[in-house]
């Protein structure tokens, strides 16, 4: 048997020669740690190493799609718990699963508009920019309205250049909601392109009206060389 470590009154272990080859007591009070958090874990770690357990989820999006998973799979006629697996995939960039998700959620709820938004987005990304186009307009035909459709619109046309399409799809939901200062800039932009000017102006210091800090409106009325 091994000598016993004496403990002196001062409370601290006075090392022998025959006890060198033991467990360092630094070592040992990390290990009582780590053994006093797995337990008040609940045995989770341990579970996780001695069984053959699949990874846990290790990024906020991945506890996102684990938990919309687990929703979809209690009741999978939601099509809500849909739509959010969906934007968790998509959020992961995980866009062809987002895609099956949505569709899924438009089967339950044809013309939610949540998660044909969200296609039309994921179309976007994936490049596929005539059915992200036509997926859009079936969001504006469901609620006309709807800022972010047309705002995702409103860019995709600027950045092809086709102006005149981009009012058409800004124009109705400024009328209805003027305060959204980015669709304002969107449709000066447009008619600036145009050389319709005075209208142009008029747009920007919409911008300007619903939000003062709007650098691009400001900067394109000193271009015009207009006065707020």
């Amino acid at each position: 048997m091994a000598d016993e470590v004496p403990i002196t009154d001062g409370g601290q272990a006075e090392v022998s020669e025959h006890a060198e080859g033991l467990v360092p007591g630094w070592l040992a009070i990390t290990v009582l740690l780590l053994m006093l958090a797995v337990a008040a874990l609940g045995g989770f770690l341990v579970r996780g190493l001695l069984v053959n357990d699949r990874p846990g989820p290790r990024t906020p999006s991945q506890y996102a799609v684990a938990e919309w998973q687990r929703q979809v799979d209690a009741d999978p006629s939601d099509p809500d718990a849909l739509i959010g697996l969906g934007y968790a995939f998509q959020e992961e960039g995980r866009y062809e699963e987002a895609l099956a998700a949505y569709a899924a959620a438009l089967e339950l709820a044809p013309g939610n508009t949540g998660a044909l938004y969200n296609t039309g987005i994921v179309y976007l990304e994936l490049g596929r920019g005539a059915e992200a186009e036509e997926t859009l307009w079936d969001v504006l035909e469901v609620a006309p309205d709807h800022v972010l459709a047309a705002k995702a619109l409103g860019e995709y046309y600027t950045a092809k250049g086709q102006y005149k399409s981009a009012l058409v799809a800004l124009e109705p939901v400024i009328e209805v909601r003027p305060q959204y200062a980015d669709l304002q800039y969107l449709a000066g932009n447009a008619c600036e392109q145009l050389g319709i000017t005075d209208t142009a102006i008029e747009y920007y210091r919409g911008a300007l009206t619903y939000h003062p800090d709007h650098l691009e409106a400001r900067e394109a009325l000193d271009r015009l060389g207009a006065q707020e």
